[in-house]
């Protein structure tokens, strides 16, 4: 029988799961009850932050816009040269960008891995979840988590390695697997359309179980997926296919029918240069769902200059962005040491000291602001632009200092509303890995990237509508799988 890279359920992955694995054998253990399978999904579902197979999104924020390479002068210790040398690669748009990155980066091959590793064990929970025995709430509850786990992993996918879907919904996307069995044979890409409509079907059903569920069990504060993130996540989807009213109903959903709130910036203490207030953490009242480990957020930090500078810092048009008196240039992006004018590329997740990041926290979250931002988004572009404004405006009140003038958005109306709406989003969401897959449905504009390192800087550009919006499938996953067929890869720039 053939196993292939993306079809193994990875024993490994299993073997942390107790009484997963019969003993003495490597055959699969079908767990006898609801406990052991619910232990199961914990263990091979979920991406936490020590878990072995969890980068999701690694490197990701070096494609866009909101990072450049630094304008420090500084020389690249020869021990860091091969990192940065493979780092250049994904941040030219290189179509060999995961080939160099993986002769000195392992994980970023992972990103294909993590997902269908994740993919194939919450299969594995749906497959056995009606063999188990468990009350109804117990396994209903089990399932819905499965539902939700899956449609996150496809959708992820497919904004990486397939086209966008309101650019062409037909070109191929990612192979659908929707069960733990091992394939016969290799198994082909599905269209972005087949991926986008299996996506909302299993986000439809973890919605449906949840709904049956008594209210607090709906959501629990225990860092696993829930019914608000559903929500969000179907806003989140809907909004990428430019279903103005989905998207807006379900990002309504998540603000009125939960008790999440905004974060009013006002109220917290301006950090100092070795302390920062740290968003993405369970305690926040504006976060629904954790998940992620550190290498996410940090993979191309550990680069530094001479004098220990990292080698990116946030763009200057991002920070220009952040006008008088909007506090989140205090919190939401960290300065190089005590540097006050150097702005380094992350700033809401816990750190350590100084600006390391803490590896036992979680990297990334579902964050009520994002469902204020799809609905301002959506109510402008589906003509209700009295709507938008008004969530516009409740947003950036928690973001401003309460004297600002002109903090209040009003008159703006067409395009200019929408630019206005886009703008604010770029800079609420700055690194939780929006920014990308935003570009990506903006209508991939032309951006420049500049590598500083050596005598004479080397300019970058991904232009309109380029086939680098399209990352590469990496090719040890091709050579794994002979049914994958390549994207078009730009001309190496």
């Amino acid at each position: 029988m053939k196993k292939n890279l993306l079809l193994i359920i990875v024993i490994l992955g299993l073997a942390g799961c107790d009484n997963f694995l019969e003993p003495k054998s490597d055959t699969l253990y079908i767990p006898k009850d609801i406990v052991s399978l619910d232990e199961m999904l914990l263990g091979v579902g979920y991406p936490r932050p020590l878990g072995t197979y969890t980068v999701l999104s690694a490197g990701l924020n070096l494609l866009d816009d909101d990072i450049t390479y630094t304008s420090q002068t500084g020389t690249i210790s020869s021990y860091d040269e091969p990192k940065a040398n493979a780092i250049k690669y994904l941040y030219s748009w290189h179509p060999d960008m995961f080939e160099e990155l993986n002769k000195v980066y392992s994980l970023y091959k992972d990103i294909w891995e993590s997902h269908y590793r994740f993919i194939l064990g919450v299969n594995g929970v749906l497959d056995y979840i009606d063999k188990v025995n468990g009350t109804y709430n117990e396994k209903t509850l089990v399932q819905a988590q499965a539902y939700a786990l899956r449609g996150f992993y496809f959708f992820n996918l497919v904004n990486i390695f397939g086209e966008p879907y309101n650019y062409n919904p037909k070109a191929l996307g990612i192979p659908l697997k929707l069960n733990s069995g091992v394939e016969q044979s290799d198994i082909a890409r599905n269209t972005v359309e087949e991926v986008y409509k299996q996506v909302l079907e299993d986000l439809g059903d973890a919605e449906e179980l949840y709904q049956t569920l008594p209210k607090e069990l709906q959501y629990k504060k225990d860092l696993r997926v829930n019914l608000p993130m559903v929500q969000l996540l179907k806003s989140r989807v809907y909004l990428y296919m430019e279903n103005w009213k989905e998207a807006a109903k379900y990002a309504k959903k998540v603000i009125d029918d939960w008790e999440f709130s905004l974060i009013d910036l006002n109220t917290l203490e301006i950090p100092g240069s070795l302390s920062y207030y740290p968003f993405i953490n369970e305690n926040a009242s504006d976060v629904i769902w954790l998940f992620g480990k550190v290498a996410d957020v940090d993979a191309y930090l550990g680069v530094q200059l001479s004098y220990r500078f990292s080698i990116f810092n946030a763009s200057p048009e991002l920070i220009a962005g952040f006008k008088e008196g909007d506090l989140r240039k205090e919190y939401y992006i960290f300065r190089e040491q005590n540097y006050a004018d150097i702005f380094l590329p992350f700033g809401k997740n816990t750190t350590s000291f100084a600006h390391s990041l803490e590896s036992t926290s979680f990297s990334q979250a579902f964050r009520l602001p994002e469902a204020y931002l799809n609905l301002t988004e959506a109510a402008a572009l589906d003509g209700d632009e009295a709507t938008a404004l008004k969530v516009l405006n409740d947003l950036r009140a928690k973001r401003f200092t309460t004297d600002t003038p002109g903090k209040e958005v009003s008159g703006l109306t067409g395009k200019d509303l929408v630019d206005k709406i886009r703008q604010e989003r770029r800079l609420e969401l700055c690194f939780e890995f929006h920014r990308w897959f935003d570009l990506r449905r903006y209508g991939m504009p032309s951006i420049k990237h500049v590598w500083n390192a050596g005598e004479t800087p080397v300019e970058y550009v991904l232009q309109e509508k380029d086939p680098g919006y399209t990352l590469p499938i990496p090719q040890v996953v091709m050579n794994q799988n002979r049914a994958l067929i390549q994207n078009k890869l730009a001309n190496p720039r």
